[in-house]
């Protein structure tokens, strides 16, 4: 593979702990009494969206109030192990990184900022690019036609089952990262719990 399109949360930073204690937050302001393993679980399983419709919350009003919390935050998500060292070696192979997420493009820089990754990565696509949200392809098929990226040699990498079907979607080889073994029978081209593994697999 040459070309590197990754999802954001739970792919390149854990922020589901973050995520996860400010939508409890906003739950509990709206009178909900939620168990934080079936939130987290639907997180991983769906998205934040799911989370508002199961309890048929206005999904923009439930979004822009649980990250306005994750951003008060004072301990700061990290990114996992080895992210640097595959950003790089990409990189140094010639090859293009890119960023497709459902966060803010603003967040998502921010983050990369203060972990000094932001120069690893050509574009970072985002909420305010007002793209239809994954599994749609739209946003991937956007970066394919901007920088002609050739889709036998782009993969979309993820950890939600969301990722995989837009890459799938957009005619993209796909990577399914599992760091905890939680979602089982995902069909992706390829599997990674870790980052050497996953470098291993689709970059040497």
């Amino acid at each position: 593979m040459k070309e590197f399109i990754w999802d954001f949360d739970g792919t390149l930073f854990n922020t589901y702990p973050n995520m996860l204690k400010a939508i409890l937050i906003v739950l509990q302001e709206e009178g909900i009494d939620a168990k934080g393993e079936e939130i987290y679980r639907l997180l991983k399983e769906k998205s934040s969206k799911a989370v508002a419709e199961h309890y048929h919350l206005n999904f923009v009003d439930f979004s822009e109030r649980f990250h306005k919390y994750e951003d008060e935050m004072k301990k700061w998500p990290r990114p996992f192990e080895g992210v640097k060292e595959m950003l790089s070696a990409v990189k140094e192979k010639g090859g293009q990184n890119f960023i497709m997420t459902h966060r803010t493009v603003s967040s998502t820089k921010k983050l990369l900022s203060y972990y000094q990754l932001t120069d690893f990565f050509i574009e970072i696509v985002g909420e305010e690019n007002r793209f239809a949200r994954k599994p749609s392809p739209e946003a991937l098929l956007y970066l394919v036609g901007k920088y002609e990226l050739q889709k036998s040699q782009t993969v979309m990498i993820g950890d939600r089952l969301l990722d995989i079907a837009a890459g799938q979607n957009a005619g993209l080889k796909t990577c399914f990262f599992d760091n905890e073994n939680l979602l089982k029978n995902i069909a992706a081209d390829y599997h990674a719990t870790d980052f050497q593994q996953l470098q291993n697999l689709i970059l040497n």
